[in-house]
């Protein structure tokens, strides 16, 4: 129970307005509240049992992701997953069950086996690129989203399965809607809004259950979590989360990439180039302008001090990615789409967090950027990317910060490198 400590101010909007401006405008809300209120600030918001505390300071997130179970914990801030993640998740566990799974999915997503896959990830992605039409704009989210689930089934289960993709997208795509997500946002657990996500989730858990109950393939990481001999109902939430939070998160970041990329054709072209670096560090920069998630959060379970107020238990307080990516003394000139700054040396401690921090810094944080670097290579090395419109505002699809409008694209088809190279000659000597 929360005590009677005061909050750092915030919005005073009524918590169903601020609900409906976290999903339709995300970014807004946070820039807004940060101007006017300073930080640390409250947003008070439905989905959460409580009000949430909000700081992008190096040296309060570094305490945060600091605290240890007894005094801050991550799960008890992510419960509203639990219905699709389920009670066993590592996204809603704490303190050594959430350690122990963690333990668990590390060696698949790192080392040699990480370096296992980097072929199987470029060979779907030249595969992927190949279909695209010269000319015809396209939208980004949708192709990355089927590409990455394609690429996740096959680490998770040795192979493409194309009921349970099928089964996996209806689910996420029902919180992809704007006015359902706020519909779910605004609405108690189980009442109707609900009722249509839960029974695509027993669909998804169906489909589960028989992969489950089959021999798991040799090599699969189905095959690798069996070992350690959990329940049914704990593989079923661990395959949920790997297939779910391994693809969406990464398929949104790889449609801002594209998106970016398009309004930025220099930087195409130096891709190009075949520098691994300079690759590394477009991922990362957009990762910095776009972090695909919003907040890291933790629930107070002991009185937590931030920003000069002493936090009582039974709030929550998050580490803000996306104003740590934007402070002015930590990123010069925060909002321009610079990948260079990161060939500079390494960013400040704290000051880029895209995959989070602490022991509850993302498993798979490592695959994900491999993942984003073979695609983006594949990409360059066939096409040269034109904005289809306006740079995309931010808005929300389930957790994740997505383009408005899915990230459209226009593929061209590259010259020849001869024409390429007298084109360049010709721009140096007019």
């Amino acid at each position: 129970m929360m005590g009677s400590m005061a909050l750092p101010p915030g919005p005073r909007a009524p918590a169903a307005w601020q609900t409906v401006e976290w999903v339709a405008r995300p970014t807004d809300l946070l820039r807004r509240a940060q101007a006017r209120h300073g930080e640390p600030f409250t947003l008070r918001v439905l989905w959460a049992d409580a009000p949430m505390v909000l700081t992008s300071d190096p040296h309060d997130v570094r305490r945060l992701f600091a605290a240890s179970p007894e005094v801050l914990r991550g799960g008890q801030s992510s419960a509203i997953l639990e219905p699709f993640a389920g009670p066993s998740s590592i996204l809603v566990l704490d303190g050594e069950p959430h350690l122990r799974q963690r333990r668990q999915l590390l060696p698949a997503f790192h080392g040699e086996a990480l370096q296992g896959w980097r072929e199987t990830i470029a060979e779907l992605a030249r595969a992927e690129v190949a279909g695209w039409t010269p000319g015809a704009p396209l939208r980004a989210l949708p192709r990355m989203q089927a590409l990455t689930l394609e690429v996740i089934l096959r680490v998770v289960f040795g192979g493409s399965d194309a009921r349970l993709q099928a089964a996996i997208r209806s689910a996420l795509d029902l919180a992809g809607s704007l006015p359902r997500l706020v519909a779910l946002s605004l609405a108690p657990r189980g009442s109707a809004p609900w009722a249509a996500s839960a029974r695509a989730v027993a669909r998804v858990d169906a489909l589960l259950y028989e992969r489950i109950d089959a021999p798991a393939p040799a090599g699969s990481m189905l095959a690798a979590l069996d070992t350690a001999e959990p329940t049914r109902g704990e593989l079923r939430d661990e395959l949920v989360t790997l297939l779910a939070a391994g693809h969406e998160t990464t398929a949104t970041a790889l449609a801002w990439a594209l998106e970016r990329l398009a309004h930025h054709p220099h930087v195409q072209e130096r891709m190009r180039a075949g520098e691994d670096a300079y690759l590394d560090a477009v991922v990362k920069e957009v990762l910095r302008v776009r972090p695909v998630l919003s907040i890291a959060a933790r629930k107070v379970v002991a009185p937590f001090e931030v920003g000069g107020w002493t936090l009582s238990p039974g709030v929550h307080v998050a580490a803000c990615l996306y104003l740590a990516h934007r402070r002015p003394e930590l990123w010069d000139d925060p909002t321009a789409f610079r990948p260079e700054r990161f060939l500079d040396g390494a960013p400040e401690p704290f000051a880029w967090l895209p995959f989070g921090g602490g022991v509850r810094r993302c498993a798979g944080a490592a695959f994900a950027a491999l993942e984003m670097r073979e695609v983006l290579r594949a990409v360059a090395e066939r096409w040269a990317l034109s904005a289809a419109g306006r740079g995309e505002r931010v808005r929300r699809r389930s957790v994740t910060l997505s383009p408005a409008r899915g990230g459209y694209v226009t593929p061209e088809a590259l010259a020849s490198p001869a024409v390429r190279a007298c084109r360049s000659s010709a721009a140096t000597t007019a």
